[in-house]
């Protein structure tokens, strides 16, 4: 049955961070093309806000992988961080990250800032979502650049005050861990539509599918599944489906005007596993997307994106590695 107009919000709200993600891309294209135009003259100072599973099994080793950046602190409230995360019960504490990264380790942003503002270019945050938009405009008011997780933020009056923090200071680069979005697949999807090859763009199609039921309807995974601050819900939406719509924005450069959508929930979590919208656009066109979070698992997700112009279409789609 038709869901209340209450009861799409949850929808509506990443829906709306999607959009303001492709501007930061856009904004990223020209300030990267602007600050790399001469040799860097040394290794970028960089922080880690929230040192849970993805931090530990990802952005920390990537960083230090690096030839170019130095992990000068890391920035966590618990001695033992993940609780309820993705790698619930198989994360490092923080005495054996400082020990291995040999950063210096602070329990609030506030409390970094005041000691080391001055020996910092930029700042990677982690967080849970609700922490984004709050941990996000202090970076970005203290003059450093920003990479922030996605989803940008659970609530679009938080995310129209990170745009706007972000227009305010344009030296300085604020970018969203959308990783889809810059794949060269992705690149020259964007640069195709932009050279107007599809024509006028007026029909999108999606399905992203992901084996992910460990994930949502796990119940030490509530920081996937139970929703905390301003989020109206949580579950695949907020966290993988995010992605199908920053693509979507970042290639095509539509604008969401409406949207409908439904969803089915778990039955131990209460977290949406599948969903389906479908979205006017400003211009008239529509999108149409549909999420599974529980597949069976067969070792990869399915992802097919579908754009139809009045001149030509593109297929962009294929299957990646499982997470579980």
């Amino acid at each position: 049955q038709p869901r209340h107009m209450a009861d799409r919000r949850p929808i509506l709200v990443f829906l709306g961070a999607a959009v303001v993600t492709s501007a930061f891309a856009w904004l990223h294209r020209k300030r990267t093309r602007r600050s790399f135009s001469a040799p860097p003259v040394r290794r970028a100072r960089v922080a880690v806000v929230g040192c849970g599973g993805w931090t530990q099994g990802w952005h920390l080793p990537n960083l230090a992988n690096r030839d170019d950046v130095d992990i000068v602190a890391l920035v966590e409230p618990s001695d033992e961080p993940g609780t309820g995360g993705c790698m619930t019960g198989r994360c490092e504490p923080m005495s054996a990250l400082v020990e291995r990264y040999g950063a210096r380790r602070y329990r609030s942003l506030d409390a970094l800032l005041d000691d080391k503002q001055d020996e910092l270019d930029g700042i990677l945050i982690a967080a849970p979502h609700a922490l984004h938009c709050s941990l996000g405009l202090a970076v970005l008011r203290a003059g450093l650049h920003l990479l922030l997780e996605k989803p940008m933020t659970s609530d679009i009056k938080e995310a129209r005050a990170l745009f706007d923090a972000s227009a305010a200071a344009p030296a300085l680069a604020f970018l969203l861990n959308n990783t889809a979005n810059w794949q060269p697949g992705c690149v020259h999807a964007r640069s195709m539509v932009a050279a107007g090859k599809l024509g006028t763009v007026r029909a999108v199609s999606c399905v992203f599918a992901a084996p992910l039921g460990w994930l949502f309807e796990g119940e030490e995974h509530v920081g996937w599944s139970k929703p905390t601050g301003s989020m109206l819900g949580n579950g695949f939406g907020w966290g993988q489906l995010s992605h199908t719509f920053a693509w979507v924005f970042a290639v095509t450069g539509l604008t969401p005007a409406t949207v409908y959508a439904a969803a089915c929930h778990s039955a131990t979590t209460g977290a949406d596993l599948h969903e389906s919208l479908t979205v006017t656009c400003t211009c008239g066109a529509i999108i149409s997307a549909t999420g599974v979070g529980a597949c069976p698992d067969a070792g990869f997700k399915v992802v097919s994106h579908w754009v139809f112009g009045t001149e030509g279409m593109l297929s962009f789609g294929g299957l990646a590695g499982s997470d579980g």
